[in-house]
C-alpha cells in the first residue's frame, strides 16, 4: 500500500521488518527501549518484539560500541544507536581500533556485522555536541562503510542492507529530515551499496550531495533553472564504497563540478571528491572543482547555525561562479569534427614589469561568440593598470576559463576558441605594447558596391564617388563610454560656491586653481571614503580602496587626455602641484608613462578651460565617482544681506548610486565646496 512515510517512521519499518527477519539482530543503545530513542526511531520495538531484542544501555558508548563488537563475534548481528553525533566520540577507539580491523586482523575468518547508527548534522537547533557532521572521520577509517541516506525510501533500503551485510557500517542519519516525508509503498528496495543516484538530471554542471545536502542541492538546483542553468544533482547515498563512475560519467558530461556537504571544508570529504574528479575527470573540465561546506569551526550556537551550513544562497552564488554569466556562458557544442576544426587556449601574458598576475575586471565575449584576432575580448587590472586585453586568435568562444573578480596568474589559461582549419594558428597580438612583435592585424572590412556593367582590376585606384559619407571607426574609447554609461546607475549632484577666497589662495601660494581644486578633492574623499571605489559586478560586491589614485584632465593636441596621480592622498601642496605640472607635460608630449595613464580610483574634472559652467559626464569605468569644476564667472551673491558681484563657480559630483546613497554624496559635496569657499586650511 503506497502512504506517506517520513524518514523517522521508514527507519523504524527497517528495524521492525530486519527484527521480524532475522532472529540474530538485535537493537539496543541509550534510551532506545521503553522511550523509543532520543527521535523516537525504535519506537514500539521493545513492546513487539521484547526487552531482550531491544533494550536500553548504561550511559557509556565505548561501553556500547565494545558489546556491539562482541555480540557480533559472538554470531549476533546488532544495532546500535548512538544518541547524537558526538556522543559517538568515545566510543571511536572501539570503532577505529576493533570494528574496522576484525575481519583484517582475522585475515577474512571472522566477519563482524554490525551496524552503528548515528543521526548527524545540524539544522534542528542543537547545542555543541549534538550537530557534528563527522562523516570524515569514519570515511578516512579503513574496514567501514559508510552510508547516508537523503530520502525515505533509501532510509528503509540502505538500512536493511546495511543490517544484512558482513562488515561494519556506519549508518549516518540526517536528523534534520527524520520528520521529511515522501510517498513510497513499503518495504522497498533501492540500488545497493556503492551506487550514487542522479536525482535531477542535467547538463550545465554536477552538483555532488550527500545526506542532509541532497535537498539543499536540489532547491539549489531549482532555482538556478531560472537563470537558465541546468543542473546535474547526483547523492552519493554511500561514502564508503563510493560510486567513482556515475561520479565520473556525470562530470564528463557536464565538465563541472560543485561538491556540497555540512562538514568542516579542511580535509572533507568534498576534498577527497574534489581530488578524485581532478585525477579521472581533468581533461573534461572547464572550471575548477569547488566546494561549498561548513565553515573550519566548531559547531556555532543554533542562533547562528543558518550561516554556518550550507545553504541554497551560498550553493547558488557558487554555481554562478561554476557559469559566470548563466546559460549565455555555458560551452557550446562545436558542429564540426576534429579534423576540421583546432582549439587554441589565450593564456594570461606577461604583462610586464615584474607583475605576476592580474585580476579579470570583465568580460567582453560569452561562450559562444564569435571572435575576430586582436579582439579586445577581456579587461584586467594589475597593481599598475587597467589593461584591455586582444585575443591572439579568431574562432567560437568555447570556453571561459574565469570569472569577472577572479585573481588570475600570468600564464593562466584565460578563454578558449576553436578555429575553422583555415585560420592560421599563429594569428594575432599577445597584447598590444607587451611583447607583441610582427604581429599582424586583420585588414579592416570593405564594402565594395559595384554597376552591373563595371568592371574592377587590381590596377584600379580605390576611389570615392563624390557627395558620400565619411566613415571613421569607433575606437576602444566609444566602447568604453557606452558599457559605462549602459551599466553604472549614475547621478549628478551640482552646487555653486563662492570662489573668491580660491582665488585668493591661489595668488597667496602662487600655484594654478587645479592642485588647490585637488586637494580640495582629497580631503572630501577622507571624508567619505565610500566614493572611493568601484563595483565588483561578478561578485556583487562594492570594492572600497585605500589608496587614491587621482586622474585629473588635461587638453592636449591629441585631444583630452587623463592622466593618473599616484597615491595622490600622500603628497603635500607643492608636491601636488608639481606631480599634476610633470604629468600634463609628459600627456602633451605624449609622453605619460602607461602607471600614469590607468589605474585611477576618482577622477577631477576641470571644466572651465572648456569655458561651460558644468556637465553631467560619464564615469571612468570601473571608477565610481568624479568631480566636475566648471568656469569661475561673475554673478550676483548675497553677503552678510546683501547682494553683491562675486565670483562663483559650479561644482558637480557624477556618482555610481549603488555604492552610496545621496547623503553620502552630498556630504561630500558640501566637504568639497566648504574647503574652497573657505580657502587654504578650512
Amino acid at each position: 500500500m503506497t502512504t506517506t512515510v517520513a524518514m523517522g517512521q521508514a527507519l523504524n519499518a527497517a528495524l521492525r521488518d530486519a527484527l521480524g527477519a532475522d532472529e540474530r539482530v538485535v537493537v539496543f543503545g541509550e534510551d532506545v527501549g521503553r522511550l523509543g530513542g532520543v527521535f523516537r526511531v525504535t519506537d514500539g520495538l521493545t513492546e513487539e518484539f521484547g526487552d531482550r531484542r531491544c533494550f536500553d544501555t548504561p550511559v557509556s558508548e565505548a561501553g556500547i560500541a565494545g558489546l556491539a563488537v562482541g555480540m557480533a563475534m559472538a554470531g549476533f548481528r546488532p544495532v546500535v544507536e548512538m544518541q547524537f553525533d558526538a556522543f559517538a566520540y568515545p566510543a571511536f577507539e572501539q570503532i577505529a581500533s576493533h570494528m574496522a580491523k576484525m575481519r583484517n586482523r582475522t585475515r577474512g575468518a571472522l566477519p563482524l556485522p554490525l551496524v552503528v547508527r548515528i543521526p548527524y548534522g545540524g539544522g534542528i537547533g542543537g547545542v555543541e555536541h549534538h550537530s557534528d557532521s563527522s562523516e570524515a572521520y569514519y570515511a578516512h577509517t579503513a574496514g567501514l562503510k559508510v552510508v547516508t541516506p537523503a530520502t525515505s525510501a533509501d532510509a528503509y533500503s540502505l538500512l536493511r542492507e546495511a543490517i544484512d551485510d558482513p562488515d561494519p557500517v556506519i549508518f549516518l542519519e540526517p536528523k534534520r529530515h527524520y520528520w521529511t516525508k515522501e510517498t513510497l509503498q513499503l518495504p522497498v528496495r533501492t540500488e545497493p551499496f556503492g551506487t550514487a543516484a542522479i536525482r535531477r538530471p542535467g547538463s550545465d554542471a554536477t552538483l555532488v550531495a550527500y545526506g542532509p545536502c541532497v535537498a539543499v542541492a536540489l532547491e539549489a538546483a531549482r532555482a538556478a533553472e531560472t537563470e537558465g542553468l541546468d543542473v546535474e544533482v547526483l547523492d552519493l547515498r554511500t561514502l564508503v564504497p563510493l560510486d567513482d563512475r556515475t561520479l565520473t560519467a556525470s562530470v564528463r558530461r557536464t565538465g563541472r563540478c560543485l561538491v556540497v556537504h555540512e562538514a568542516q571544508g579542511f580535509a572533507g570529504v568534498g576534498a577527497e571528491i574534489a581530488a578524485r574528479v581532478q585525477e579521472r575527470c581533468f581533461d573534461a573540465l572547464v572550471a575548477p572543482v569547488l566546494r561549498v561546506t561548513g565553515f573550519d569551526i566548531p559547531y556555532p550556537p543554533p542562533l547562528l547555525e543558518d550561516a554556518h551550513l550550507p545553504g541554497v544562497g551560498r550553493v547558488l552564488e557558487t554555481l554562478r561562479r561554476l557559469l559566470p554569466g548563466g546559460v549565455e556562458q555555458r560551452p557550446r557544442q562545436v558542429a564540426s569534427a576534429a579534423s576540421h576544426s583546432t582549439d587554441e587556449t589565450f593564456h594570461l601574458p606577461d604583462l610586464g614589469e615584474g607583475l605576476a598576475d592580474a585580476e579579470v575586471l570583465e568580460w567582453r565575449v560569452a561562450v559562444g561568440d564569435t571572435v575576430q584576432q586582436d579582439q579586445v575580448v577581456a579587461e584586467v587590472e594589475t597593481a599598475k593598470s587597467v589593461v584591455a586585453l586582444p585575443s591572439p586568435h579568431a574562432g567560437t568562444v568555447t570556453a571561459l576559463h574565469c570569472r569577472a573578480g577572479e585573481i588570475v596568474r600570468v600564464g593562466s589559461p584565460l578563454l578558449t576558441v576553436t578555429q575553422p582549419a583555415e585560420l592560421a594558428p599563429d594569428s594575432g597580438a599577445v597584447l598590444t605594447g607587451y611583447g607583441t612583435k610582427g604581429a599582424r592585424r586583420p585588414a579592416p572590412a570593405s564594402t565594395t558596391t559595384t554597376a552591373p556593367t563595371a568592371t574592377a582590376t587590381t590596377a584600379d585606384p580605390p576611389t570615392r564617388p563624390s557627395g558620400t559619407d565619411t566613415r571613421t571607426q569607433l575606437d576602444a574609447t566609444a566602447d568604453k563610454y557606452l558599457r559605462s554609461h549602459r551599466d553604472t546607475p549614475a547621478v549628478t549632484i551640482w552646487a555653486d560656491a563662492d570662489a573668491t577666497n580660491l582665488l585668493a589662495a591661489r595668488a597667496a601660494h602662487g600655484t594654478g586653481l587645479l592642485p588647490l581644486l585637488a586637494q580640495a578633492c582629497l580631503a572630501g574623499l577622507a571624508a567619505f571614503p565610500e566614493l572611493n571605489a568601484r563595483v565588483d559586478t561578478g561578485r556583487g560586491e562594492i570594492v572600497r580602496l585605500p589608496e587614491v589614485h587621482l586622474g585629473f584632465a588635461a587638453q592636449t593636441a591629441h585631444g583630452l587626455v587623463v592622466p593618473v596621480v599616484r597615491d595622490a592622498h600622500r603628497l603635500s601642496l607643492d608636491d601636488l602641484a608639481a606631480e599634476l605640472r610633470r604629468l600634463t607635460g609628459l600627456a602633451r608630449e605624449d609622453a605619460l608613462p602607461l602607471d600614469h595613464r590607468t589605474g585611477g580610483t576618482f577622477t577631477l574634472n576641470n571644466y572651465g578651460p572648456l569655458d561651460v559652467d558644468g556637465a553631467t559626464p560619464i564615469l571612468n569605468h570601473p571608477q565610481s565617482a568624479m568631480l566636475g569644476v566648471g568656469r569661475i564667472t561673475d554673478r550676483p551673491w548675497a553677503v552678510d544681506g546683501r547682494v553683491e558681484v562675486r565670483k562663483v563657480v559650479t561644482v558637480s559630483l557624477t556618482f555610481d548610486h549603488r555604492v552610496c546613497d545621496g547623503g553620502t554624496a552630498a556630504g561630500f559635496l558640501r566637504h568639497v565646496t566648504d574647503r574652497l569657499v573657505g580657502g587654504p586650511g578650512s
